[in-house]
């Protein structure tokens, strides 16, 4: 009989929730990982048997990342070779994302990092090696335009058709794809155009606020460079969501055409993103964001999940069960998943250490047991 898990990062641990695929009752593990930073964690059910990969981040002990071949009993977080070479003179911060490779590549799994790079491990998360034709992309010098190692390969998207079709996207860097493997990249950020009038508005602040960075030769000024959370559809993997720092965007065509779809929203700022069974259906979590230097970005007093259903033509706020009014809270990048099942199943962690799961597809929301540490990561997987 199946489960569902839900592989929860916090900044300081990791819990994994476990319920049948009825979804009615949850159980939660002990923390796990005690004192690290869980940044993703993601379950890899190809092969044999599944295995669970925890992003885990330490201030003393460094980042790796970590495995467990028991669904959790048991971790080995030895990440032998996870570094830049050292020609490029910088050093992974943080492991961020995680993703299984293609289904014919049961061995493989990928790692982005912080500063963005692109890690690839052939022996199950045991040893790695960097990604060069990524790494070493011609763009890299400008892709932390604050300095600092901000730049983060934040989405790892690998076509089921063709294992040499993958996207990736970098927050403050642009987002790429390759046809080969990772040989070579190319870059399709600037195919992303700002069209709802209050992003538009927003860019011309922007605009006025640093006007000697005018963008590259060539870019529309309203071109979207920053993809915060990208997810491909299970069933139409041509089919390409975002949530960008300026809106929610939609391809039909592998990202080589892209629509706004941020209308209807009651904002054009947000972080996470996650995508339902049907290919029209996505869901996000909207904050506020008024002005160009307005830092309270939390939900404006009731958390809510905001649905489509019918690819971005209309949207439509959920709160059944949801806390407001007066509940200042946010939703990080990683921290809303779907786990593919009919009707969706759709959880959410919140920045107070709140774990909400519908099995309605948002319609109504029950809190899981437990306040967790602040919620950095949500995962959910179904596991025969």
């Amino acid at each position: 009989m199946s489960t569902v898990k839900l592989l929860v990062g916090t900044r300081k641990a990791a819990f994994i929730y476990t319920s049948d695929a009825k979804r009615e009752r949850w159980d939660v593990s002990q923390p796990i990982y005690t004192g690290w930073s869980i940044y993703n964690m993601a379950a890899d059910t190809r092969g044999d048997h599944s295995r669970l990969y925890a992003a885990a981040n330490h201030w003393a002990w460094g980042p790796s990342v970590a495995k467990s071949e028991d669904l959790g009993k048991t971790w080995d977080y030895r990440s032998t070779g996870l570094a830049f070479p050292q020609d490029m003179n910088q050093a992974i911060q943080n492991v961020w994302t995680l993703s299984p490779g293609h289904p014919s590549e049961p061995g493989v799994v990928y790692a982005g990092t912080q500063p963005a790079g692109l890690f690839r491990s052939e022996d199950g998360g045991h040893t790695w090696a960097p990604v060069d034709g990524l790494n070493r992309h011609e763009s890299q010098p400008g892709w932390s335009m604050s300095g600092g190692g901000a730049s983060t390969v934040n989405s790892i998207e690998i076509d089921p058709r063709d294992k040499n079709h993958m996207f990736i996207s970098i927050s403050t860097g642009g987002a790429f794809v390759t046809k080969d493997g990772g040989k070579t990249w190319t870059m399709f950020a600037q195919n992303l155009i700002a069209r709802d009038k209050r992003t538009v508005e927003w860019m011309g602040e922007m605009v006025k606020a640093f006007p000697d960075q005018p963008p590259p030769e060539g870019v529309d000024p309203l071109a979207v460079q920053e993809m915060h959370k990208m997810r491909m559809s299970p069933a139409n993997p041509d089919r390409l969501w975002t949530q960008t720092h300026t809106g929610v965007f939609r391809s039909d065509d592998a990202g080589a055409n892209w629509q706004d779809v941020t209308a209807g929203l009651p904002s054009f700022h947000g972080f996470p993103i996650g995508v339902g069974h049907s290919p029209d259906t996505a869901y996000v979590v909207p904050i506020a964001y008024a002005e160009f230097y307005d830092n309270f970005r939390v939900c404006d007093g009731q958390f809510a999940v905001w649905r489509t259903r019918d690819g971005g033509k209309t949207w439509q706020g959920l709160t059944k069960g949801l806390p407001g009014p007066n509940d200042y809270q946010s939703v990080y990048r990683e921290a809303l998943h779907t786990d593919g099942l009919d009707p969706d199943g759709v959880y959410v962690g919140t920045t107070n250490g709140a774990v909400y799961a519908s099995v309605d597809g948002g319609d109504s929301w029950q809190r899981l047991p437990g306040t967790l540490p602040p919620i950095l990561s949500v995962t959910a997987a179904v596991i025969d």
